[in-house]
């Protein structure tokens, strides 16, 4: 067994110190070799769908919203229901992509998200789907949405491959996390 002075000691400390934060820097963590959390992508009425860096050929788009009750829960406040399509625009395998949707304030920042998923429904044509959902209600929430001024998605995709957390075929892809009230997103 070698033995170490206190100077090559405290050297090797140091050099494992600067690789630790090196790494941490760099946005990756030694723990299983995936990539820290990152901040979604810019938000917009209609998106792209990506996953890292691959480009779905799928677009999404809100058509229209509103807010009022819940016809299921009147009394817990104000919801937003909203309306999207889906489109696709080249070969989409088969998939399901999950994608955040947003109520926001007029200075973009968030009161409440979901999500929303879409899958090809309609391998030979065009259209994927057309879709409705609610954001919300939640009781509590201040300043609640009653203060929509805008709903808008966010384009990367939210659902892990297929073998997530397999150390095979895991491909390694973390999504984004939904981002919470009180954010402010970035647009595009």
């Amino acid at each position: 067994m070698r033995r170490w002075t206190r100077r090559q000691a405290c050297t090797a400390v140091q050099a494992a110190m600067a690789a630790c934060a090196a790494l941490a820097l760099a946005g990756c963590t030694a723990e299983d070799g995936r990539y820290a959390e990152r901040a979604p992508g810019p938000a917009a009425r209609a998106v792209t769908v990506v996953r890292d860096d691959v480009t779905y050929p799928l677009t999404v788009e809100i058509t229209d919203w509103k807010v009022g009750p819940h016809p299921q829960v009147p009394a817990r406040g104000d919801a937003v229901r909203f309306t999207y399509r889906t489109t696709k625009t080249g070969h989409l395998p088969t998939v399901v992509a999950k994608v955040a949707v947003c109520a926001v304030d007029s200075a973009d920042v968030v009161l409440l998200c979901d999500n929303i998923s879409v899958h090809d429904e309609s391998p030979g044509g065009s259209r994927v789907e057309d879709g409705d959902s609610w954001i919300g209600p939640s009781p509590g929430l201040k300043p609640g949405l009653s203060g929509t001024a805008r709903v808008l998605l966010v384009p990367d995709q939210l659902l892990l491959g297929p073998h997530a957390g397999d150390p095979k075929d895991d491909d390694g892809y973390v999504p984004p996390r939904i981002p919470g009230p009180g954010e402010r997103l970035r647009t595009g």
